[in-house]
């Protein structure tokens, strides 16, 4: 948007021209306030962290993101990115040189994260699509497909599971994210029976996703649990903290405190609350 004023125009009425205007009344100087460039400043810097360091991630959150990172594919392949949040996850698919498309049900967070993937240089890279996974009309094959937090959301996720199968290249890898049932609800989580944002399944332990994912035609490489008790509790105290308009920036801060202590709160890995699995599809003979 432009900070210069409005000019007025510099061509004058034939009266005008003819007759000097009479003097202005003395009136009491007001104050125009001009927004300089120094106070965009605070706004385009928190932008660039929140592309760059995501700094409106809680701890917890980058805990995960950090140990499905070295699940990540680099080079030219086609990923598909399922539930986006805002595009953290996103942008780091195309800073690896992936063509990504996204499925994501929330137009608000379909629309920041294409404004993250066009800010930061991908427009050619990046397709989204808004909608249920159920609904949208996309076509694979894709060599990478992430789902982090998503499935646990969805009432018919047998449906959901099978067309991501259809949609994975034979021999292409599935990272999937989802809460363990045997923990329990995260504090603030909502249990649901139709698809309101909220979960409609506590989550899913290990073997039960095996059998769901042997079903639809793919197979479980490996499992990373984290999310552990200790975890949780400070996810807890900085959700509190971030909830709060008092307290907000204290959570900010004590989330990015914390990030590098998370791998070790991890390490007490009591009643784990969370899963990352890997999966892939059999080639077919």
């Amino acid at each position: 948007m432009s900070m210069e004023m409005p000019q007025r125009s510099a061509e004058r009425s034939p009266l005008t021209r003819e007759h000097p205007p009479l003097a202005a009344p003395m009136l009491p100087p007001q104050r125009v306030h001009v927004r300089h460039r120094t106070e965009l400043v605070p706004a385009a810097l928190l932008q660039t962290l929140a592309d760059r360091a995501a700094v409106q991630i809680d701890a917890y959150t980058w805990r995960r993101y950090g140990l499905i990172r070295s699940f990540l594919l680099h080079g030219p392949i086609r990923a598909l990115n399922i539930g986006t949040g805002g595009g953290v996850e996103t942008l780091r698919l195309l800073r690896r040189g992936n063509r990504v498309t996204t499925i994501e049900i929330d137009p608000e967070a379909a629309r920041r994260t294409r404004a993250r993937a066009e800010r930061c240089g991908y427009r050619d890279q990046y397709d989204g699509k808004v909608g249920h996974v159920l609904e949208v009309d996309l076509e694979g094959p894709f060599q990478f497909i992430l789902m982090g937090e998503v499935l646990e959301h969805i009432i018919d996720d047998v449906a959901a599971l099978r067309r991501v199968a259809g949609w994975l290249a034979p021999g292409g890898r599935l990272v999937l994210s989802t809460p363990t049932s045997s923990y329990g609800m995260l504090p603030g989580d909502v249990l649901s029976v139709r698809e309101d944002g909220g979960h409609v399944r506590p989550g899913y332990d290990g073997p039960e996703l095996d059998v769901m994912l042997a079903d639809v035609g793919l197979t479980t490489l490996r499992r990373v649990y984290n999310g552990g008790t200790a975890a949780c509790w400070q996810y807890l105290l900085e959700r509190q903290l971030r909830q709060r308009a008092a307290t907000r920036w204290a959570g900010f801060a004590f989330g990015l405190a914390c990030r590098p202590l998370m791998p070790l709160l991890d390490a007490v890995a009591y009643r784990p609350s969370d899963q990352i699995t890997i999966a892939t599809k059999r080639h077919i003979a």
